[in-house]
């Protein structure tokens, strides 16, 4: 494996690349803005030798202590989920040890029973003998290139019980950790942590090979404890893990989307529509799934659970995790591979519809992506009247005031030379739709003028960008704008508004047009979210666009 790493060849990162693009920039960015985690699960820890979780619970049941081999093969305990196998097996161990220590008072007992079982646990979690992690640390597919990020993260979720990922950390600790451990476990995610990165928290507890380390507080490994955890005394831990989803974009690794960790991603799902956390789908090779199983479990995870699917073997997760450190790659290095692959590393959308159709609403769910709001500047009273009612003094300043808010966007957009992906509230034409037929070609020569002028030489455009048209019903966006103080927005001028946006942007190509009527916020932004991450990307041309009305006739065409 230690051989495979260093053989890592540009095309395979052109490969993956080309496979998901937008992915790996959002990725590249969020870790950027440090907005990135990891959620870890069993499969991270394998290939160090620690068991699946079936065989872990054959081992245990195999114990002398616990002695319940008859009852894991039977056919009710096979088809029982493994946190109810795991509690049955504890029930049975416990039963026996009462029987065998009547000497002691109950306290005692439940204290020995449980730190007795603990034991038998840690016995099967480990190897015996013991690793040397140092020796297989190379040999991981992808552990060396994973340490980076979580050590330049704030928080790193773990469901594991074992302390591979902590020997790992001291295995190859950063200089600035040289005189501490570079690391913090957390079983109790709410007490301030000593630590502003490398925090890892073990959500269902901390079994270190050498019990002395760390007295273990929790220990999350049956039927009555995940209870306790996700519903119950301790059902407060997951609002922390809810909160965190929310803050952060998040990198699932080794993971199987068991009950617990589903409902938790579901509910961070309806709490917070647009944000979306990546999957990591191990697969054996790229044959193991068909298209149709691909499809559909992406459909599903990405609905249901706000993730984006990634199917992907162990070695092209290391060259995931290596593409989204720039550490690890440059930005030119990034760039390059780009240009090989033919694969754009800026990807930009336009938000746009009639007043009240609930663009910037749905663009403030968005925000873990780059957002460039409606305005950068505190809006002037005037942009309240509606255009008609204006006098010339008035349209002149917000003629002005509007180019100089739609240069600013453009030049942040045309400047950015890094990986992102962008959501932009307002295009730069949409001044055209509040303009009266016979001024709309001069307009146009103003807006043009402002924000992408051509002296003959070879000037700059406005950014290319899909074009996200929102409709909705005119009475109920007329109710909406008329809450916010606006009493002259009737339903009729705000229709014939949205018609003049239909004639603007849908012939265009790069537009794609949401109806929003009988949508909720939450419904409409997962909508938009499946346009920005799943469906084609395909850029309007804008500078051309705006350029077709200089001169022409008042008409949209």
């Amino acid at each position: 494996m230690a051989k495979d790493k260093e053989n890592d060849k540009d095309k395979d990162f052109c490969d993956l690349l080309k496979r998901y693009p937008r992915a790996i920039v959002h990725l590249r960015s969020q870790v950027r803005k440090q907005r990135f985690g990891t959620i870890l699960g069993a499969g991270i820890s394998v290939d160090f030798g620690a068991p699946q979780w079936d065989k872990l619970i054959n081992d245990i049941a195999s114990d002398p202590a616990v002695d319940a081999k008859d009852i894991v093969e039977g056919r009710a305990f096979k088809g029982m989920a493994a946190p109810y196998q795991t509690e049955i097996l504890y029930q049975k161990f416990r039963g026996k040890f009462y029987e065998n220590s009547t000497d002691l008072s109950p306290a005692e007992q439940l204290n020995s029973a449980t730190a007795e079982w603990l034991t038998i646990c840690q016995k099967y979690l480990y190897k015996t003998p013991p690793i040397d992690l140092a020796a297989e640390l190379p040999k991981h597919p992808y552990m060396e290139e994973l340490i980076p990020l979580v050590q330049n993260s704030a928080l790193t979720v773990n469901f594991n019980f074992d302390d591979y990922l902590e020997r790992a950390l001291a295995e190859r600790k950063r200089n600035k950790d040289k005189s501490n451990r570079g690391f913090e476990v957390v079983t109790d995610p709410w007490p301030q942590f000593r630590r502003q990165d490398c925090v890892i928290y073990h959500i269902h507890g901390y079994v270190p090979e050498g019990l002395m380390e760390k007295t273990v507080d929790r220990f999350v490994f049956s039927e009555a404890s995940y209870s306790k955890q996700y519903v119950g005394s301790r059902g407060h831990d997951s609002s922390f893990l809810l909160a965190h989803l929310a803050r952060n974009t998040c990198l699932l690794i080794g993971c199987s989307l068991e009950a617990e960790l589903r409902n938790v991603l579901m509910r961070g799902a309806e709490t917070n529509p647009g944000n979306f956390h990546y999957y990591c789908h191990w697969i054996k090779n790229q044959e193991a799934l068909s298209e149709v199983e691909r499809q559909l479990i992406s459909e599903t995870n990405f609905k249901v659970y706000n993730l984006i699917t990634l199917f992907l073997t162990s070695s092209e997760v290391r060259l995931l995790l290596k593409l989204i450190n720039e550490d690890a790659i440059s930005d030119g290095k990034l760039s390059d591979l780009a240009t090989r692959s033919a694969t754009p590393l800026q990807y930009t959308f336009y938000m746009t519809g009639s007043l009240g159709v609930g663009k910037s609403t749905t663009t403030s769910h968005l925000r873990n992506l780059n957002v460039l709001d409606e305005w950068l500047e505190p809006r002037p009273e005037v942009l309240s009247i509606p255009w008609d009612k204006l006098t010339d003094e008035e349209k002149a300043f917000a003629d002005n005031w509007i180019a100089d808010q739609f240069t600013q966007k453009n030049d942040t957009l045309r400047h950015e030379k890094r990986a992102v992906i962008s959501v932009v509230d307002r295009p730069p034409l949409d001044p055209l739709v509040f303009t009266p037929n016979n001024e709309r070609s001069a307009k146009a020569e103003f807006l043009a003028n402002h924000i992408c002028p051509d002296d003959g030489n070879g000037g700059y455009g406005i950014e290319k960008g899909v074009v996200i048209l929102l409709l909705g019903d005119p009475k109920e966006l007329s109710s909406r704008v008329r809450a916010t103080g606006r009493q002259k927005y009737t339903s009729d001028k705000l229709d014939d508004m949205q018609k003049d946006m239909r004639a603007l942007y849908e012939p265009m190509p790069g537009t794609v047009t949401i109806d929003t009527q009988f949508m909720s916020i939450a419904e409409l932004t997962k909508r938009v979210a499946e346009v920005i991450h799943r469906q084609k990307y395909e850029p309007a041309d804008l500078t051309k666009k705006l350029r077709s009305y200089i001169g022409a006739n008042s008409e949209f065409v």
